[in-house]
C-alpha cells in the first residue's frame, strides 16, 4: 500500500477544510497551495465534500487530497472514487478502517486513549490521528503515550494553532498537525482567498521558524582559527567553544580551521525541522548536498544539511543543533 505519511509529515500542516459552497473548492485549495501548503483534508461536514474532492484532485494535481470526518463505509467509498488518497476518521470506526485496509487505502483513524491505540495496533496501524488534541490532554498526553507506544506516530488535530504547534511538532511521535487556523470562517464566508493565502504563508513561516544562528568564517589553520576566536571572545565577552573542525565565539561566529563551503564563509540557518524545511525549499528548486547530511543520534532525524548554492559567496546550511550554546 502506497504511503502518503511521508508527504504529510514533510508538509507539516494539514488544513482541515469545510467547504461551505461548491464553487469555493478550487479557489480555497489554490490559496492554500499558493501559501505553501500542499496537503488538504476535505471534511464530510458539508454536502459539498465529494464534489470538492473531485474538483481539487482534478484541477490541482500538486495538492494531496484526503477526506476527513468520514463516518461510514459509504462516505469512504464515495471519497476514494472522487479522488481522495487517504481517509481520516474522528474516532476509531472499525468498519471504515477495515474497508480501507481491504482496499489498500491509507487510513488514519482518530484515537484519544491507550485502548483505542491498542485497537489500531491490533489491525496493524501505527499512524493515527489524535483527536480532539487539546481537550484530550494535549502535547503532554502524547509525550506520555510515547513511552509505551514508541512506534506509534500521530497527527494531532483540535485546538492547535501557530501558538502551540511546536508543543506538538517537537515531539518525536508527532508527524504533522491538523487544523483550520489558516481558514477563519469570516475569510471563507467573504471568499477572501488572498487573506487565506497570506495566513497559509504565515503558518508555514511559523512552522519552519527560520533564524540566523551563526556566520562561518574561513581561516587557513587551527592556529589562525584560535587567534580569531580569542579576539572575538576577548572583545565582546563571548563564551568560547572548541569543536573538532572549528571554534565558536558565542553562538554567532563559527571560525573554521580551514576554508569550508562558500568562498567567503557560510551562514547557518536554524530551523526546528530540517527535513520539513528541505521539503518546502525543494519546491522552490533548491537542491541539497547529500554528503553533508548529519542526523540526531536519538531521533535519527536530519539535523544538518548544506544547500547546494551560494549567496554572495556564502554557503548556506540548515541546522537544529543537538547541543545548545550560550552567547
Amino acid at each position: 500500500m502506497e504511503s502518503y505519511m511521508n508527504r504529510i509529515s514533510n508538509t507539516g500542516i494539514v488544513p482541515v477544510v469545510k467547504i461551505l459552497e461548491k464553487e469555493d473548492a478550487y479557489p480555497l485549495a489554490k490559496a492554500l497551495l499558493n501559501g505553501g501548503i500542499d496537503v488538504i483534508e476535505v471534511t464530510y461536514r458539508s454536502e459539498h465534500a465529494t464534489s470538492a474532492i473531485q474538483t481539487i484532485s482534478k484541477e490541482l494535481p500538486d495538492m494531496l487530497v484526503g477526506a476527513g470526518t468520514v463516518l461510514s463505509v459509504d462516505q469512504a467509498k464515495e471519497a476514494v472514487e472522487a479522488g481522495a488518497k487517504f481517509i481520516i476518521t474522528p474516532g476509531f470506526n472499525t468498519k471504515v478502517v477495515q474497508w480501507c485496509l481491504d482496499h489498500d487505502i491509507e487510513v488514519y483513524p482518530g484515537v484519544s486513549t491507550a485502548s483505542e491505540i491498542e485497537m489500531a495496533l491490533s489491525m496493524g496501524l501505527t499512524q493515527l490521528k489524535f483527536f480532539p488534541a487539546e481537550s484530550s490532554g494535549g502535547a503532554k498526553k502524547l509525550k506520555d503515550l510515547s513511552a509505551p507506544y514508541a512506534n506509534v506516530h500521530f497527527m494531532p488535530t483540535g485546538g492547535i494553532n501557530t501558538k502551540n504547534m511546536h508543543d506538538y511538532l517537537s515531539l518525536p511521535n508527532v508527524e504533522a498537525i491538523g487544523g483550520s487556523f489558516m481558514l477563519p470562517n469570516d475569510l471563507v464566508v467573504a471568499k477572501d482567498w488572498d487573506g487565506i493565502e497570506a495566513l497559509s504563508r504565515s503558518a508555514i513561516k511559523s512552522l519552519l521558524d527560520f533564524q540566523l544562528i551563526h556566520v562561518g568564517i574561513n581561516t587557513n589553520s587551527p592556529e589562525e582559527s584560535k587567534q580569531v576566536t580569542d579576539t572575538l571572545c576577548s572583545l565582546f565577552h563571548f563564551t568560547q567553544y572548541t569543536k573538532p573542525k572549528s571554534n565558536f565565539a558565542g553562538v554567532g561566529f563559527e571560525v573554521l580551521h580551514k576554508k569550508g563551503r562558500g568562498e567567503n564563509g557560510h551562514i547557518g540557518i536554524y530551523t526546528p525541522y530540517p527535513e520539513k524545511a528541505m521539503y518546502h525549499l525543494s519546491k522552490q528548486g533548491v537542491k541539497f548536498v547529500e554528503e553533508s547530511i548529519t542526523r540526531n543520534k536519538k531521533t535519527n532525524r536530519i539535523n544538518f544539511v548544506y544547500l547546494d548554492l551560494e549567496i554572495a559567496g556564502f554557503g548556506i546550511h540548515l541546522i537544529n543543533p543537538d547541543l545548545k550554546m550560550e552567547i
